[in-house]
């Protein structure tokens, strides 16, 4: 088996369940369905910085804090404990929910268009439209998703579990971009 680096893998891993999740799209609408290329492309475009993000947050903010204890065991070695971190899984939550979100949802309006060949202003004016719309919606889920992965998913396996609920997500995004 290949060994890929785990941003690759991750890209790759997102960007097929992108490609699920448009084809279900596709299934579902009467409407004409989205371009598919345009919406495989920002998602390999966006994974890689959002995967870099993701790592930046845990090294700045552990999720877990580990604390060596000394253990009476013959001089074998120290029992190492896990302990959450309450206040940096709340920050980084807080400012994935904030920050990442307006920032990724703002580059999915205008970037996927710009990736179908439409002229910026028409790329701007669409984000000013349904970014708040999007916003709206998306904090129905992505919170309990971010608290959830913050504290039980490793940082490495984040953006994949986070495609693997956006798979729903992404369906709703693509008949929305439609």
């Amino acid at each position: 088996m290949l060994d890929f680096p785990p941003i690759l893998m991750a890209t790759l891993q997102s960007t097929t369940l992108t490609l699920c999740s448009l084809l279900i799209a596709r299934f579902l609408t009467s409407n004409p369905p989205p371009s598919i290329l345009p919406l495989v492309l920002y998602t390999i475009i966006s994974t890689p910085p959002n995967y870099l993000w993701q790592q930046y947050m845990e090294r700045i903010w552990p999720g877990y804090t580990t604390r060596k204890m000394r253990v009476d065991d013959g001089g074998k070695g120290v029992e190492v404990e896990k302990k959450l971190n309450l206040m940096n899984t709340l920050a980084k939550s807080g400012l994935d929910q904030t920050v990442g979100a307006v920032v990724n949802v703002a580059c999915y309006i205008g970037g996927t268009r710009l990736l179908r060949g439409l002229p910026l202003a028409e790329c701007l004016e669409a984000v000013r439209e349904q970014m708040w719309p999007v916003m709206k919606a998306g904090y129905k889920l992505w919170p309990a998703v971010s608290l959830i992965q913050h504290v039980f998913i490793p940082v490495e396996k984040k953006i994949v579990v986070g495609s693997v609920v956006g798979l729903g997500w992404g369906v709703y995004l693509a008949l929305f971009a439609a």
